[in-house]
């Protein structure tokens, strides 16, 4: 099983040492602010160009960019601007004409480094509303072993290696709360998509948006798709 699948990370957001998930405080809250305030979110113009330069899986010439989100809270990048590496950072949701219409839309990161420079790292394939760090850390390695186990189960002479995740889809957001410097409040639901052994499988993950970060519950079975 490979966790990296379909998940891209900027080395330098890989590479920052990432405490445990606490609850922000009143000084992390009036520090993000004032780091927003000094670092707004880049243009549509430049956001475009840096993702149309990012490696992905497959072209983003001619994408139409959704709303940039500020994703200061996520605690990879969090820690980077402490380091002194980035300045801050973006989520935003992009539309690729040129690339097949199942994976059209992809999740993007943007990064502001220290010398101004503005670079684009595709995140996955579909929507999502997880933060980066519930994602890689605990949503994702539990939704590849559920995966990786139906698949043995279900595919006939299947011993996955490796699980894919291909695309993720929000189903549900009802219950979606506003997001504050790039975490999300509220409850909502997405259903994931994994290839293992040529076949697809799906997995629905319901995610409550917390303060101290996401808390995930995947669900404990996947199904094969037809």
């Amino acid at each position: 099983m490979r966790l990296a699948g379909r998940i891209v990370i900027a080395a330098l957001l890989a590479s920052a040492p990432v405490a445990g998930a606490a609850a922000p405080t009143t000084d992390d809250l009036a520090r993000w602010t004032s780091i927003n305030a000094a670092f707004p979110p880049p243009t549509v113009d430049e956001a475009a160009a840096a993702v149309a330069a990012a490696e992905a899986d497959c072209p983003a010439a001619g994408a139409t960019l959704g709303p940039i989100a500020p994703a200061t809270a996520w605690r990879r990048i969090d820690e980077a601007i402490r380091a002194g590496q980035l300045v801050n950072g973006w989520s935003v949701i992009v539309r690729r004409p040129a690339c097949p219409p199942d994976r059209a839309e992809a999740r993007y990161v943007l990064l502001r480094d220290s010398a101004g420079a503005l670079s684009a790292q595709w995140l996955h394939d579909g929507r999502s509303y997880i933060d980066l760090d519930s994602l890689v850390d605990t949503a994702l390695p539990r939704a590849l072993r559920t995966v990786a186990m139906a698949a043995s189960r279900d595919i006939p002479g299947c011993a996955p290696n490796p699980v894919t995740l291909v695309r993720t889809e929000v189903v549900d957001e009802a219950g979606l709360g506003e997001a504050r410097f790039g975490l999300r409040g509220g409850a909502w639901r997405e259903q994931w998509l994994f290839a293992a052994c040529g076949r697809t499988l799906s997995l629905f993950v319901d995610i409550e948006g917390r303060a101290d970060g996401a808390k995930v519950t995947v669900a404990p079975w996947a199904s094969l798709r037809r």
